[in-house]
């Protein structure tokens, strides 16, 4: 998994929270650029699990990403002043489209990231203050216009405080099942891939999975903190084969099918009473749960 923090970027690409301010004075230059955006004919990229223009969360990385436009400021003369403005307005550009994303993420099932931020001015000004820090990635786009295009890229795990979806350690516990699973329990695994798809199942920073009678079998009670941190919860892709070739689970995964989705954002997944305890009886002994080693397959 690749570190951020060790991204090539430039020091002048910080863009303090405090700048976003300055957004009403350029937003005719954000605004006006929007058809620049247009020229590239893509996505923000192409990993993300949602496609959009102008920000999306790769959710197997769990990177929130973000691009900007920016046109030279009405005053600027000099072809100098008409870079400078475009990008310092395409910066601006990027950092608003990046929080906008961000107070959107779901923490859990019925909780969001901008409901943690309105209830506790500690959280909005640790995530504030995280914010503060994000870089410039890669090399500014420039188009014939005289438009400018950049991308910022933040970790989801060093934004978010982490106790906002971490939970207290717990027992794997519940009911046994004497019907069969579509898991062996006598198989090693490297990691297990629920898959989604069909239930309308959406990406959240803790999710749950539940047997049918509401027992939790996965969750982050049940996950080492360390692991937690460095990889997040769960990771998400689009199909069962990009399930298995991620670096999470890749080797022997195994492989569930949610019954259903649940909770008001639908971020929690059911699977079958003999599937989790399949999985129950897997945790007591393997490792793959602790350590976060789990995929879930959006639609």
């Amino acid at each position: 998994m690749t570190d951020l923090t060790t991204r090539r970027s430039r020091s002048w690409a910080c863009i303090p929270l405090a700048a976003l301010g300055l957004l009403a004075l350029l937003a005719g230059a954000g605004l006006n650029a929007r058809s620049a955006a247009a020229q590239t004919g893509q996505g923000v990229d192409a990993r993300c699990t949602t496609p959009n223009d102008r920000a999306c969360i790769d959710w197997t990385r769990q990177v929130a990403i973000a691009v900007g436009m920016g046109v030279p400021a009405s005053f600027a003369t000099t072809a100098g002043q008409k870079n400078v403005t475009a990008l310092r307005a395409a910066r601006l550009d990027a950092a608003r489209n990046l929080l906008e994303l961000i107070r959107g993420v779901n923490i859990t099932s019925d909780s969001s990231l901008q409901q943690a931020m309105i209830s506790s001015d500690q959280v909005r000004t640790s995530i504030e203050g995280s914010l503060n820090s994000i870089r410039e990635v890669g090399n500014p786009k420039y188009f014939s216009d005289g438009s400018i295009q950049v991308r910022l890229e933040a970790s989801l795990r060093q934004v978010i405080p982490p106790d906002l979806y971490l939970g207290a350690p717990t027992q794997i516990g519940g009911p046994a099942s004497s019907a069969p699973s579509t898991v062996s329990g006598a198989a090693v695994y490297t990691g297990l891939i629920v898959d989604g798809q069909g239930t309308g199942v959406t990406p959240a920073m803790s999710p749950k999975i539940y047997d049918p009678d509401g027992n939790e079998v996965y969750g982050s009670a049940y996950v080492s903190r360390e692991f937690a941190i460095s990889q997040g919860i769960v990771g998400y892709v689009k199909t069962v084969d990009q399930a298995r070739e991620t670096d999470r689970v890749k080797g022997n995964p195994a492989i569930v099918k949610a019954i259903s989705a649940k909770g008001p954002s639908k971020s929690d997944l059911v699977i079958s009473k003999e599937d989790a305890a399949t999985l129950r009886d897997l945790a007591k002994q393997q490792t793959f749960l602790r350590e976060a080693r789990v995929m879930i397959v959006l639609d």
